[in-house]
Order: structure tokens, then sequence, then C-alpha cells
């Protein structure tokens, strides 16, 4: 009968200790390796949905302000001179070639004062902390608006029912104004407008995170002959140029605006950098990401009526 001899040194040889180490040491570094890159990679992807929200955010805004701004001063066309017209001391009267011819737009640099008052009360807010606003108007009809009921509509489709009466015959002024504010609704900044659809121009909001809006106007020369844009200019040196509402705001020929965005979100690399609406180099302290977006924009205004 054979014995039962201990298991040769060979069958009972493993790992040493040093290795485990070695082999543990490596897996971390591995995973250590893995983790930073899967952290980089989330942080730039977040970064990422970050901007490309900003930037389709900010289309959204130009395309609804947009959409008022070159409709501005747009009233039909009509013959130059009415049928039977009368003559008085040789001299026979014509009327205007279209029935809107008032002031497109008025702007004010930090919102306005009063926003729910008529378009020739408006004034300026003294806050230079708030985002500017602007008024547009234009002539309005089931074909350039939203149509309800047979009638046009403002910003917010609301239908605009009452009509102004011209030399032409009666229309429709269709009037918004738009403004950007912070705290609404939704507790975040906010592109809001409100329409002659109202009686009291009641604001909706229309495009989260807008944080800022800053506006400047092409002017065209006092004459209006041209309608070149001999500067750019704020709102409040259009006021100071001393004229009525209606004359000096009908030397608007296009808008320049400014919009800067602010993600929804922190951003993960904390605060960072960007251009603003001057150009200069703003820190974003909060750290949450922002970025400007420009446009410009011709208009519809100049009127006829005011030229020599």
């Amino acid at each position: 009968m054979k014995s039962m001899t201990a298991p040769t040194a060979m069958h009972q040889r493993g790992r040493t200790l040093l290795e485990l180490l070695i082999a543990l040491a490596i897996g971390l570094v591995i995973m250590l390796a893995l983790g930073t890159v899967y952290l980089g990679t989330s942080s730039t992807t977040r970064q990422s949905v970050s901007v490309n929200r900003m930037s389709e955010d900010a289309a959204i805004a130009f395309k609804l302000i947009g959409d008022d701004l070159r409709m501005a001063g747009f009233s039909r066309p009509r013959a130059l001179t009415l049928p039977g017209g009368p003559i008085i001391d040789g001299v026979k009267l014509t009327a205007p070639d279209r029935a809107f011819t008032g002031a497109a737009v008025r702007g004010c640099d930090h919102g306005f004062a009063n926003p729910a008052v008529a378009f020739e009360n408006l004034t300026c807010a003294g806050d230079t902390d708030k985002p500017a606003a602007v008024a547009i108007r234009f002539e309005g009809d089931v074909v350039n608006t939203v149509a309800i009921n047979d009638n046009p509509s403002d910003c917010l489709n609301r239908e605009v029912t009452d009509t102004l009466t011209s030399v032409l015959g009666p229309y429709h002024l269709v009037e918004s104004r738009f403004a950007a504010s912070s705290g609404g609704s939704s507790g975040t900044p906010e592109l809001s407008c409100g329409g002659n659809g109202s009686a009291t121009f009641a604001a909706q909001p229309l495009v989260q995170f807008v944080e800022d809006i800053q506006m400047r106007y092409g002017i065209t020369s006092a004459s209006q002959v041209r309608r070149d844009v001999v500067r750019y200019v704020t709102a409040a040196e259009i006021d100071a140029l001393g004229g009525t509402v209606d004359r000096d705001w009908s030397r608007v020929v296009n808008v320049r605006i400014c919009l800067v965005m602010r993600s929804q979100n922190r951003d993960q690399s904390g605060s960072n950098s960007y251009i603003d609406c001057d150009g200069n180099t703003a820190t974003s302290a909060d750290g949450l990401a922002r970025r400007a977006f420009t446009s410009v924009y011709a208009l519809r205004n100049a009127s006829d009526f005011l030229q020599p």
C-alpha cells in the first residue's frame, strides 16, 4: 500500500505579496487614467451641450424679435395722389403713399419705466442695471401676422381689434414691446413680449436664459434724403436729438442687437470668461457659462412725411 506524501514545493507555489502590490498599483493607475478621461469627456460634453443650447436659444430669440423688426414701419403702399384731390392756393393736395407714417421703433437703453402706456408716452427707466427694451409698430393684416377672426395679431398671437383711421381709410396698427427680465415665472432671466392685443400690453415670457439685451440704432441724416447709416447711437442719444418722438425715431434705419445668453447649469470647470457686447473680456464668477450673440436688422423706417 502506497503511503501518502506531502505535496511537493512546486505544487505549493503562488503569487508573492510584492507581485500582488504591483498588480494592484497597475490596476489603480489604469482606473485613474480611465476616470480622468471619462470626467474630461463628460465635462467637455456638458460644456458643448450648454453652448449649443445657448446658441439655439439665441437663434430663437433673434427670430422672434427679428420678425417684428423686419416689419417695423411697414404699411401697404397706396397711390401717391388721391383721385379728385382738392387744389388749395394753386397746389393740389396729395396724401402719403401709406396709411401708417409714424416712427416704427422706440427704444430705451435700460427698459421702459411705464411699458403699459401709449407709444408716444413711453419713458425710459433710470436703473442702469436693466437690459434694453424696444417697442415696434407696423400696419398689420392677416397676411403678415397670424390671422385671428380676420384680424391681425401681436407678438403673443393675441388678436388686435383696434383700428386707426387715415386719409386712406381704416387700418390695424400692431405694436409689440420686447424686454428682458429676471425672476419671472420661471425664476430665470428671460425674453418677454407684450403687445397691443392686450389693453395693458401684458407681457409673457418667450425664451429663457436671456440675461441681457443691448441695442444700438443706426440713424440716417436729419434730412433723410438718403437711407445710409451715418452712425450708431444709443436710445438716449436719439432722445437727445431735440425733435419730436416721431421725427427723431424715424431716423432709425437699422438696429444692432446683442443678447447675452446664460447656461442652464453650472460649468464644471468653474468660472469662465466670455466676450461681452462691448467687445471686452468678462468673467462669469458664478460658474455659469455665458455667451454674447449679435445680429443686425434693416427697418422699413425713415417715413416719407418727414422728408423736406
